[in-house]
């Protein structure tokens, strides 16, 4: 005699999420292909504001290209550029530091602070400035430049927000906890930070 199963019994097994997961190692792997991949696309996408720059002022058509009293704050260019600078130091000490199973919480915390501080200090900038994008290549090459690097600035601040949220939550377990992806947003925030000492150098000094 064929017993039928007994309504609300057990169905078959779910597979384990343990079985599914992948191994730290993988994803460490991917963190740090994928850190690079997007410094090569952030690189690239810059690339195309210093093509725009140098074309532009090739041309200078009826020498409008930066006209007479178009002009940044050059303290302000300044002071930027060393908060992002300084910001990313501090995180490649911070990665350094938990590398070597040391304190890294406060360099991060002070990347992080110096970077939105940084992100304000440009925001402030644009108050000061006695120009309009219209107002000839220079003007349009500055505002799009610097408002496309400060929406990365503001996506990599985020990412250091997590991983240092990430490390407040674990800092009683036993150790130093080190979130995964610290060493690589490090290196992509020194990548960007270095676009933007290029980006100081082309539209303040040039």
């Amino acid at each position: 005699m064929v017993r039928l199963p007994e309504v609300g019994a057990a169905g078959p097994p779910e597979p384990s999420e343990g079985v599914l997961a992948e191994p730290p190692e993988v994803h460490e792997r991917n963190l740090w292909l994928g850190a690079r991949v997007i410094a090569g696309v952030t690189i690239m996408f810059f690339l195309a504001f210093v093509f725009a720059y140098f074309y532009l002022r090739s041309l200078n058509n009826s020498g409008r290209f930066r006209p007479a009293g178009v002009d940044a704050p050059d303290r302000y260019g300044a002071a930027i550029v060393l908060l992002f600078t300084v910001s990313a130091a501090s995180l490649y000490y911070a990665a350094q530091a938990a590398r070597r199973n040391r304190e890294w919480l406060a360099a991060a915390g002070v990347s992080l602070a110096l970077g939105v501080a940084g992100c304000v200090v440009q925001v402030v900038e644009y108050a000061h400035v006695g120009f309009r994008p219209l107002a000839g290549g220079w003007a349009s090459v500055f505002i799009g430049w610097t408002v496309f690097f400060v929406v990365f600035v503001l996506f990599t601040m985020y990412w250091v927000e997590i991983l240092l949220a990430e490390g407040l939550r674990n800092r009683r377990a036993s150790g130093v906890y080190v979130p995964a992806g610290l060493g690589d947003a490090a290196f992509y925030w020194s990548v960007l930070a270095a676009i933007g000492v290029i980006t100081w150098a082309i539209l303040y000094l040039l």
